[in-house]
């Protein structure tokens, strides 16, 4: 069975510092991830760009809304300016509908970490062994002090008893 621990990096460099060693300390590649806004270039595990909720709907928007009235005068050489209104206003509906449709946000385990990750921080999780996952704490918050460590909770609030 494995758990996932969450660390917070408010410097990237500092993250990609601690995956290093997390790598050395024999945590396998595969089992470690890294979330954030710039992340550090050579990092040897799967990295994800996060993106702002607003920003994440508005780029299909924009591309629906743009790619829908432009459809429209390739296919019918004279339309009404009113027309490619309401067609980009359609567009822009279809494609934030299916960026929305495409999974719920409130769901987001990253999202109680939404202010850090808009600041530049770097989230790093790591699915531990529940064996491991003490001593991987240990040594992290040991060697450390620079991360935060916010355990299997990514909101970093311990469980209730």
């Amino acid at each position: 069975m494995t758990t996932p621990i969450y660390i917070r990096a408010r410097n990237p460099d500092n993250g990609a510092r601690l995956v290093r060693e997390l790598l050395e300390l024999g945590t396998d590649a595969e089992r470690l991830r890294v979330v954030g806004r710039r992340i550090p270039a050579d990092l040897p595990v799967a990295a994800k760009r996060w993106r702002p909720p607003a920003l994440a709907v508005a780029v299909p928007a924009v591309i629906g809304a743009v790619a829908l009235p432009t459809l429209a005068v390739l296919l019918v050489s004279a339309i009404e300016p009113f027309s490619l209104l309401l067609l980009a206003l359609v567009g822009a509906a279809l494609g934030a509908g299916w960026q929305l449709s495409r999974g719920p946000r409130a769901q987001d385990p990253l999202a109680a970490q939404a202010d850090a990750l808009r600041q530049g921080e770097l989230i790093i999780i790591a699915d531990l062994d529940d064996a491991e996952v003490k001593r991987v704490e240990a040594q992290v918050a040991e060697r450390h002090p620079e991360v935060l460590l916010l355990g299997p909770d990514p909101a970093g609030s311990p469980p209730f008893p």
